[in-house]
């Protein structure tokens, strides 16, 4: 072991710096230990270290190497919730005192992509407080238990001589042992695979009849959706048809809290012309309004609870122009925003934890479209579009209709909220056979702002509130009350109650609006 001089006085000076910057990685001391003897055992494979090279340098970036070719996160700190790369930029520089240029040429990316990233994670974590973040990363690795880890790190070298020694003498023997059997092998017989079958006359051989194999059935878990740059706009969007409850989105069962269990939605998109320079989206040959449809693959509809195939249900929030629209991302697990006339995403949360979910998530958008927010338990992420800052909602700020959730929750079974999170409307059946009413509620005041009868048919109906239109008018889908057929949509104002019919929208599945009123 002349060869390792050094290399125990090395592990023992460096061990308690790298176990902190991988303890900030991955959250958990035991990975963080493990993560740390494979980054020594790294830098021991070229040991005695050039006189031009620093092995604390190389031992920190077999670490960062490692930690993005099988990323993990434990641990309830807000540290390990962010994408394994921002992740690591943020811990390597602000915290390792690399610089940008660095981790540009050790990554192989662009500086600006390097800076971008380290912004975000400054933002998303102290509000672009940058001093905070690195006493808050300093503090959080001095914490790090760290046993002494250069004798284990010996043992690992002594293996590695012992196994070295071994394939030595294997690889000396295989033709020894090749030769002999060449010399005893019976005359024209040849082995020729390793079952031991024996070569035989043509015509003894038994036929096997040839099987189609099928090729192993690609991953059903789907690629980040890029929306494409249009001047259509999304009238209307639909989910798409779930396998059974229970089961992950690549059809192992069961499905663990947190796992995204169907995704995809369809949106309709209209404009007033051709889109025949839109990749993606067929001509319309001058129809006027032109439509078409558009597959978002990767739009979360079902998030397992994991209790018995039991899930929550996800919906995209799409503005009300229908230029944009946000969802739970099942291939980045992280909602996502975009923007189909500049083709611009934002990031609209970190990447999610099952913490995260297990009371449910949604997110909606403001009234003018500018700003989304989404809801992670009791924390509410802000995030303005036009500039990408995302800030954390205070309880007190919340909207009325949010702080009166639990109030309109003993009263109604489903209802929706305006867009200016002052009223909400929800459906009331009637005692009898009175019919159903649409109560709309001030949800500052917590009373009933409005009770509206609902528009007539000619058959006994049911009704349930779809969403809202704009900040006054609401979507009511009616259903036969005697066999669930749908007799379609209807707009009803709010303040006077007129009802008329909202035609060319499909009445007879799950529906989140856009533009839906293209005239």
């Amino acid at each position: 072991m002349r060869r390792y001089i050094g290399y125990r006085e090395f592990v023992q000076r460096d061990q308690r710096s790298l176990v902190g910057t991988a303890l900030l990685l991955t959250g958990s001391h035991e990975q963080a230990i493990r993560l740390a003897l494979r980054s020594f055992q790294t830098v021991a494979l070229s040991w005695p270290p050039p006189v031009w090279e620093n092995p604390t340098t190389h031992a920190q970036i077999a670490l960062y190497r490692r930690f993005l070719a099988r990323p993990s996160a434990a641990g309830p700190t807000a540290l390990v919730r962010l994408p394994p790369r921002q992740r690591l930029l943020a811990v390597a520089c602000l915290h390792d005192g690399r610089s940008h240029a660095e981790m540009a040429a050790a990554l192989g990316m662009p500086e600006e992509t390097v800076q971008a990233e380290i912004t975000e994670a400054v933002d998303t974590l102290t509000k672009g407080d940058r001093a905070r973040l690195v006493k808050r990363m300093s503090t959080a690795a001095g914490e790090a238990s760290v046993p002494d880890l250069s004798a284990r790190s010996m043992r690992t070298l002594r293996r590695r001589r012992n196994r070295g020694v071994l394939l030595t003498v294997a690889a000396a023997l295989v033709p020894v042992g090749l030769i002999a059997a060449f010399v005893m092998l019976q005359r024209a017989e040849v082995w020729n695979s390793a079952l031991g079958e024996r070569n035989r006359p043509h015509a003894a051989q038994a036929q096997e009849p040839v099987r189609a194999v099928s090729s192993p059935a690609p991953s059903a878990t789907p690629a980040p959706w890029q929306a494409p740059r249009t001047s259509s706009v999304i009238r209307y969007a639909i989910p798409g048809r779930c396998p059974g409850q229970g089961v992950q989105a690549d059809g192992t069962s069961p499905a663990r809290a947190g796992d995204v269990t169907c995704a995809g939605w369809t949106l309709k998109l209209v404009s007033g012309g051709s889109e025949s320079s839109t990749p993606g989206l067929p001509a319309c040959e001058g129809a006027d309004p032109c439509e078409s449809t558009l597959s978002v693959p990767d739009a979360a509809q079902r998030l397992a609870r994991g209790d018995g195939g039991k899930h929550h249900r996800l919906v995209p929030a799409i503005s009300h122009d229908g230029r944009r629209i946000a969802y739970l991302s099942a291939a980045e697990r992280r909602y996502v925003a975009h923007d189909l006339g500049s083709g611009v995403k934002r990031y609209l949360s970190p990447v999610l934890a099952s913490a995260d979910t297990e009371n449910g998530t949604l997110v909606s958008v403001s009234a003018n479209g500018r700003h989304f927010t989404v809801t992670l338990g009791e924390r509410r992420l802000r995030t303005d579009f036009t500039t990408g800052d995302l800030t954390s909602v205070p309880a007190e700020q919340l909207p009325p209709t949010e702080k009166a959730a639990a109030w309109l929750g003993k009263r109604y079974d489903t209802w929706a909220d305006s867009p200016s999170g002052r009223y909400s409307a929800a459906i009331v059946a009637g005692k009898g056979e009175d019919p159903h009413s649409l109560h709309v509620i001030d949800a500052e005041s917590r009373r009933v702002f409005r009770r509206l009868s609902l528009p007539e048919t000619e058959r006994p109906a049911t009704a349930e509130v779809v969403s809202w239109l704009d900040t006054r008018e609401v979507v009511v889908r009616m259903s036969a009350g005697d066999g669930g057929e749908p007799l379609g949509l209807f707009r009803v104002d709010a303040v006077t109650g007129r009802a008329r019919p909202l035609p060319g929208l499909p009445a007879d599945a799950p529906i989140v609006l856009g533009a839906a009123v293209t005239s």
